[in-house]
Formats: C-alpha cells, sequence, structure tokens
C-alpha cells in the first residue's frame, strides 16, 4: 500500500498518526475480522484532545478527509477546550456521561423516565445508562452517513481512553473484530501515554509482530485490560449476546450492520 503524501508530509497507513498538537491519535484501519475482511484505512479514527492542533495538523486532516468528529466529551469539558478542525468537518457533541438535559449537546432529549440508570463503576454505566445509550446510538447514525469514499470519521473524549475505549469497543464488535484484537487496541493507550519516544514507537507498531509488543509492554506496565472485560460482560450479562445489545439499545437492524461492514470493510 502506497502512502499518502498531505500537506507536503507523507502520511502512512500506520497505527499511531504523526499529528504533532494530538493525544493518542490512531487509526483502526488494518484490523481483521473474524470472517477474514480487513478495516479500511482513512475511514476510522480514534484520538484524545483536538484543542491544541496545529495549523499543519488541521491541514493534513482536512487532505486525509475528515468529515465527521464525534466528540463524546461533556459540553463544558467542550467549551473548556474546543476542538479546532477543518472547516468541512461536521462537529457532532454526544456526551457520554449523564448530565442535565437543559445542555448544548447535538442530542435529542431523552423521555423524563428514562433520564436515570445507576451503575457504580463507569464503564457498566456507560453500557447501561439511556444517556450514554443514546450518545453511541446516535454516533452510529454517523457511521452509517459516512458513507462515500475518502471520508473518515473520528470519535474522541479527553485523553481517548475510557468514553472513546467504550466507542471502540462496540464500533470494532459490530464490525466483527475478535475480542483479542480489541482488548489490544484497548490497551494501547497505556503504551501511548507511557511511552516517551512517540516516533519510536510509531515505528514498532507497524512491525509484524506489534500485537506481541503490545501484550508484552501492557504486561510489563501491569495494566490489563480488565477494566474493558466490565463493558463486554455488562452487554452479556443484561442483553445475553452481542446482537441483542445491537438491536435493543442501539437499535441497529440486520440491515443496518451489514452496511456498516459494507462501508467499513475490505
Amino acid at each position: 500500500m502506497k502512502p499518502k503524501s498531505i500537506g507536503g508530509i507523507t502520511m502512512k497507513r500506520e497505527r499511531l498518526l504523526k499529528i504533532e498538537g494530538s493525544v493518542n491519535f490512531r487509526e483502526l484501519g488494518g484490523y481483521q475480522t473474524k470472517d477474514g475482511h480487513m478495516l479500511k484505512w482513512q475511514k476510522l479514527l480514534r484520538s484524545g484532545d483536538l484543542s491544541r492542533l496545529t495549523d499543519q495538523d488541521v491541514q493534513n486532516l482536512a487532505e486525509y478527509g475528515l468529515h465527521y468528529d464525534i466528540d463524546l466529551r461533556s459540553p463544558s469539558e467542550a467549551s473548556w477546550l474546543t476542538d479546532r478542525l477543518p472547516k468541512s468537518t461536521i462537529y457532532r457533541s454526544y456526551p457520554v456521561y449523564p448530565i442535565a438535559q437543559n445542555d448544548h449537546s447535538d442530542l435529542p432529549k431523552l423521555p423524563e423516565e428514562q433520564a436515570e440508570t445507576d451503575y457504580l463503576h463507569p464503564y457498566a454505566l456507560m453500557i447501561m445508562n439511556p444517556q450514554s445509550q443514546l450518545a453511541f446510538r446516535t454516533m452510529f447514525q454517523d457511521l452509517l452517513a459516512n458513507d462515500k469514499p475518502n471520508q473518515s470519521l473520528l470519535f474522541h473524549c479527553a485523553a481517548g481512553k475510557d468514553r472513546t475505549g467504550v466507542a471502540g469497543f462496540l464500533i470494532l464488535t459490530a464490525l466483527g473484530v475478535a475480542y483479542e484484537t480489541i482488548k489490544q487496541d484497548y490497551v494501547l493507550t497505556n503504551i501511548v501515554y507511557s511511552t516517551f519516544d512517540q516516533d519510536e514507537l510509531r515505528h514498532r507498531l507497524q512491525n509484524k509482530k506489534a500485537a506481541t509488543m503490545v501484550n508484552q509492554m501492557n504486561a510489563a506496565l501491569q495494566v490489563q485490560g480488565d477494566t474493558l472485560d466490565v463493558a463486554k460482560q455488562t452487554i452479556l450479562d443484561n442483553y445475553g449476546d452481542y446482537a441483542n445489545y445491537f438491536a435493543q439499545a442501539m437499535h441497529l437492524s440486520e440491515a443496518d450492520l451489514t452496511d456498516l461492514r459494507r462501508i467499513y470493510l475490505q
């Protein structure tokens, strides 16, 4: 695969993208599904804070086809650190954590009787709370609308870890990626934040043995993906399987899931 030249620099098809003003900015392209397909490059991105993007970053992302920016933070977080984006990028505010209904997000208003659901673990809350489900459900609608070639959709929170991690788990699961692979992508955040030399990490992630490296480094850091297991188990305990969760909580039909796979897989 030939790298894409953007803004006078080369944007390679690599896991950790070189976006100077952001943190934990990653491509999801290249991941394999259980049935042998692969996620297309330049279609799905995840990151942390986008408020410090340089002018060059903004130009590079415009030429990279950044079409949707799904902001999973609260409106107050978004107002403190406003995303810097290409003019053509569509910005969406879909706060995952429960907030007051008179907010300034882009979510439709929840019915009063659905506004409260309490879970002690934040990952269980993100799976089950009506506000959280609404945020992810609306995100999936934009994923379905992002159906043109050379258009990418980015989802992010503040650090690109928890809210972004659960969003990535749901998206990759809907696309048919194995949970082991999803967990490796999740724990990669820990490695990004613990590695001083991001260029060296970027190089190591291009290696064919990258998955083994991720597992070894994560074990050395004594940081496991057990937290993500809470999200997975919450789905299984309350819905029985992923299919029921996507149908009942995300309102995705079989046709929708087929369309998602057509848009994002090759």
